[in-house]
């Protein structure tokens, strides 16, 4: 079993990458709001749709960016923000936080993430496991964890 160092996630950087991943789905929704606001401005103040509209496709993005923040930050994300450690063999992660143990077949991870400085392991559509890459004691540990995600 290989262990690994304790490691958490910051508050910024879990916005960060909350507001980073919904940009990159729906880029296409932000870019669709500002050529419809584009085209409203030209009537903006002769009539309250186009007035409205027009306002609301150029602050949508502030919008989303503001909702996101405050969602990250909220009291129901505490235990995201608390240290974990993570040791894992070739069929399961185990990971302890406050005490407790979650063991994770990794045959449950859906897909997988990488970056340069962290992985996000999805184990399902809206839920990730985040692991920064610089929590390995060893090269050799960091290339056995590289594989065993690689697999999925």
């Amino acid at each position: 079993m290989v262990k690994t160092k304790a490691y958490a996630i910051s508050k910024q950087e879990y916005t960060k990458i909350v507001i980073q991943r919904r940009f990159e789905k729906s880029w296409w929704l932000y870019v669709l709001m500002i050529i419809l606001g584009t085209f409203h401005l030209q009537k903006f103040g002769e009539d309250n749709f186009s007035s409205f509209f027009t306002i609301f496709a150029f602050s949508y993005p502030f919008l989303t960016v503001a909702y996101l923040y405050f969602w990250t930050n909220s009291k129901g994300h505490k235990p995201i923000f608390s240290e974990t450690s993570l040791s894992f063999d070739d069929d399961y992660l185990y990971f302890e936080r406050n005490g407790n143990e979650t063991k994770l077949d990794s045959s449950t991870i859906q897909k997988v993430i990488s970056n340069t400085t962290y992985w996000m392991l999805y184990i399902s559509k809206g839920q990730f496991i985040y692991i920064p890459k610089n929590i390995f004691y060893s090269n050799e540990d960091y290339n056995k964890f590289t594989v065993l995600i690689k697999e999925k």
